[in-house]
């Protein structure tokens, strides 16, 4: 298969595992994304066929990971933390890789022992891609999330050389502890070495080019994006860890600036930070898709010749288990010594601050028990100890570096004949842990590390956003209902649409059932004007040619007051396939009103549209009179669908000295001329709304951060939800006059 094809059929499972992860929201998204890519490695067979190497997988996926992960994290939280995340990286690697090494030889004798060691190095590094996609939808402790990031960005090292060193035993048959303490100690300090001065000579010369005025927000992203692939290939050419250059690199290059410094830096962070966003999710997306491609590779005929299933089973559930019982007690131990450590802390600051209080006044008594708090019962203590462990150990769980690294396996041995003993099985063994770790990590990490504070904060954002553009809207109404007609009221109908179709959907994303009523009550209504609609044309009785305008002009009128999705389509359908044509031919011709033909249509429609809003009404208001628990639903629809009433009326009267009748006949068709007295002004609003429609835009997103100023100043939302809102008001803001 052509890498351009290839490069296709990942990015459509890219896409097609975000569409199925949306209809099922349980399984998280890497393993629908590793589900999807070994469903495809199996239907197309092209697939099986390309490889990707290990050392580009590291340089086109895991540096530009990397790069990011440590430009965004904080270096002091990494340094208070540094003896854990070493310990972690560094010693954790190095037993895990004797503790699984030496009992799969003894399980399975015909691996050889260095070869079981190399099988354990490539198992022994978790994967930067697999804890940033499972960091994200679990409520994870600071401590653990920097532990868990930092381990991420060192270990990769770590692994490599352990595997490079064990491989190598396994061909020659030699081995020097010496050796391999001198290269792992020239990898890991010559690639931090590297990487931080290229990281300041990045930085200083970045500095020059904008005190220069030659770096723009365009430039300072490519320049961004560049760097992890230079710093990667730049330290692997000194003999140096490229994966530890990437990440001392991303941590000195990355700008912390104080807030509110210059309009420019804070673009420049925007627009930096919504571009990695994008880059890192693709990547991670591809990577985990490529995963789920490279697992059918794993299982080859040899491995079920030579083996039984439920032998397989037991190797994969015993190596499983000893890399998490390995990982399990390390942490326990390093979360007890930090405890231990921390406690003794406190109290020594207590004891401090005792004997100063006792300094300052002898006679008064010891306020050291009032400064004591109360231990937890020590159970509670355990408990806590206990969940925490748990977390660390499923929280890092094995991904793709894995398998691009297991793949390197040689093989043959140094003869070049003789086969690599056990390859498959190696192979097969690792990917199948990978798999087990990040099941165990999607099913366990929720419960440990559950996320109900988010969750409750999204709701309570949807019904703060919510209260935010009802108050908007009411203030929008009241000035669309003033007397006078104004020059801004076109484009102040627009806006109004707009914001219901914001409010809309606010409504019906709740979690509560008030959005599920709502979207089933708007299914109704839907079904009501479909149904007067087609009334209403039967009793025209209009052929396609005739009615067609008509149905076009329906649609975009329906979205104009605040219509979206399937909703614009409401009495503007055909049922045979000339009519479809000719429908979908007139929406191709610009929707503009500039001669009287076009004037009367739009007339006959508005007429039309209104007789659909008075049967929404009607209904709405039938529903809301009863009360069966869709009364606060039917309310808040029949507020909508009156707004909507009111700009179809609007719009016609604009201008006009002959007011309508309040529900006038359907005189659609075609018509010479308009009634008497009508004045042709559909053109001039056209006209005005998009001459209008940035300045009344400014406005209502001035008037819904004064709605949001309100609730907070009145304490009816909190600061963080307050300044959620505001953000999406900036962005709105910013894509004015685009």
């Amino acid at each position: 298969m052509a890498t351009l094809e290839f490069a296709l059929v990942v990015l459509a499972c890219v896409i097609g595992s975000a569409t199925l992860c949306q209809l099922a929201p349980r399984p998280s998204l890497p393993l629908v994304q590793i589900a999807v890519g070994c469903a495809v490695a199996l239907v197309v067979p092209g697939v099986r066929e390309v490889h990707i190497s290990s050392e580009l997988f590291l340089v086109l996926f895991i540096a530009p990971l990397l790069f990011d992960e440590a430009r965004s994290t904080d270096p002091r939280q990494l340094w208070e933390n540094k003896g854990a995340i070493l310990s972690l990286a560094v010693g954790l690697v190095l037993v895990t890789v004797l503790v699984v090494g030496f009992v799969l030889n003894w399980f399975v004798p015909s691996i050889p022992l260095a070869a079981a060691f190399a099988c354990a190095a490539a198992l022994a590094p978790t994967d930067a891609a697999a804890v940033g996609a499972l960091a994200s939808s679990v409520s994870l402790k600071k401590r653990q999330s920097t532990l868990l990031s930092g381990e991420s960005l060192i270990n990769d090292a770590s692994g490599v050389v352990a595997f490079q060193f064990a491989s190598a035993a396994a061909l020659t048959g030699t081995f020097s502890a010496l050796d391999a303490g001198g290269e792992f100690l020239r990898l890991f300090f010559g690639g931090i070495a590297v990487g931080a001065a290229l990281g300041l000579a990045g930085r200083l010369l970045v500095r020059l080019l904008r005190r220069g005025g030659y770096e723009s927000t365009t430039t300072n992203v490519l320049y961004e994006v560049f760097s992890p692939f230079f710093v990667f290939l730049f330290a692997e050419w000194l003999g140096t860890s490229g994966i530890l250059a990437v990440v001392a690199a991303g941590l000195v290059m990355a700008e912390r600036q104080q807030r509110l410094t210059s309009a420019s830096a804070a673009q420049r962070q925007l627009v930096s930070n919504g571009f990695w966003r994008i880059i890192v999710f693709l990547i991670n997306s591809v990577v985990f898709t490529l995963l789920g491609m490279e697992l059918p590779q794993a299982f080859t005929p040899a491995i079920a010749d030579n083996f039984s299933l439920p032998f397989l089973l037991g190797v994969v559930a015993l190596v499983t288990v000893l890399i998490m019982g390995c990982r399990f007690a390390w942490a326990l131990a390093m979360e007890a010594v930090h405890r231990i450590a921390l406690r003794r802390r406190r109290g020594r600051k207590l004891r401090q601050r005792s004997s100063k209080i006792e300094t300052v006044d002898t006679n008064q008594p010891s306020p050291t028990p009032h400064l004591r708090h109360k231990r937890p019962h020590w159970r509670e203590r355990v408990g806590s100890l206990l969940r925490n462990a748990a977390a660390l150990t499923v929280g890092g769980p094995k991904g793709a570096v894995t398998l691009s690294i297991i793949f390197t396996l040689p093989l043959t041995m140094a003869d070049g004949a003789t086969p690599f003993p056990d390859r498959d099985l190696i192979v097969f063994l690792t990917a199948s842990v990978v798999l087990c770790t990040l099941l165990l990590a999607d099913g366990l990490l929720p419960r440990l590390a559950p996320r109900t504070e988010s969750a409750a904060n999204e709701d309570d954002l949807r019904r703060a956003a919510i209260r935010v553009l009802e108050g908007t809207l009411r203030e929008l109404q009241a000035m669309l209902d003033a007397d006078d007609t104004s020059q801004y009221d076109p484009a102040l109908r627009l806006t109004i649409a707009q914001y219901r179709i914001r409010l809309i959907h606010e409504r019906e994303a709740q979690s509560d059932g008030c959005g599920k009523s709502l979207e089933e009550l708007s299914r109704a209504v839907r079904e009501v004007q479909q149904k007067r609609a087609d009334e209403l044309q039967k009793a025209a009785g209009l052929s396609v040619g005739v009615s067609t305008p008509y149905y076009a002009t329906l649609r975009r009128i329906r979205r104009s007051i605040g219509y979206d999705g399937t909703d614009v389509n409401v009495g503007s359908r055909f049922g045979s396939l000339r009519g479809r044509a000719a429908l979908l031919w007139q929406r191709t011709r610009p929707g503009t009103v500039e001669t009287d033909q076009d004037e009367r249509i739009y007339y006959d429609t508005c007429l039309f549209a209104i007789q659909l809003e008075h049967a929404a009404i009607d209904y709405l208001q039938d529903i809301a009179a009863r009360d069966d628990g869709r009364k606060k639903a039917a309310t808040a629809l029949l507020e909508e669908h009156r707004m909507a009433l009111n700009s179809l009326w609007n719009r016609i009267n604009y201008g006009q000295d002959v007011k309508q009748a309040d529900r006038p006949d359907i005189t659609v068709g075609p018509h010479e001329s308009l009634p008497e007295g009508m004045e042709p002004l559909f053109g001039k609003q056209f006209a005005e709304a998009a001459r209008y429609a940035d300045e009344v835009d400014a406005d209502a997103l001035s008037i819904e951060l004064d709605q949001i100023r309100h609730l907070q100043e009145h304490g009816e939302i909190s600061l963080p939800i307050a300044n959620a809102l505001r953000q999406r008001v900036y962005v709105l803001q910013m894509t004015l006059g685009e």
